[in-house]
């Protein structure tokens, strides 16, 4: 996988600061589903009903709305991953997670490094391992 740095002017950093928000958002949410439950209570919902649930969501929420989606819906699916992952993985379930300590999100699905339409004119230099 390759990694890229990037070198935002401070209103594309506070735009990336607000996807961290979004992310970290669904991604608690989905974590209280989960320790929700309880044996003999129906299973916590699955990836693919928690995006269901998140349209339904950004319909309803105006801030939720003006984050972007697919942000928002691959935060699910990497909480998903965690959660499949939890035997084998060493790190147990998933956790909480919190503002200035655990900031990202991942924008996937592209064979080629672009920044995204809120990072023209970011400096993109590749970040190798």
């Amino acid at each position: 996988m390759a990694r890229f740095r990037m070198y935002p002017t401070s209103e594309q950093a506070e735009q990336m600061l607000l996807h961290c928000a979004h992310a970290r958002y669904v991604w608690n949410l989905a974590v209280e589903q989960h320790a929700h439950w309880k044996p003999g209570r129906n299973s916590a919902p699955g990836f693919a009903e928690q995006c269901r649930q998140l349209t339904e969501a950004r319909r309803e929420n105006e801030w939720l709305r003006a984050g972007n989606a697919d942000v928002q819906q691959q935060a699910l699916k990497d909480f998903a991953q965690a959660k499949n992952a939890r035997f084998t993985s060493g790190f147990g379930e998933p956790a909480w997670r919190r503002k200035f300590r655990h900031e990202g999100f991942r924008v996937i699905g592209t064979d080629t490094p672009r920044p995204a339409a809120h990072c023209q004119g970011c400096r993109v230099t590749s970040h190798h391992r």
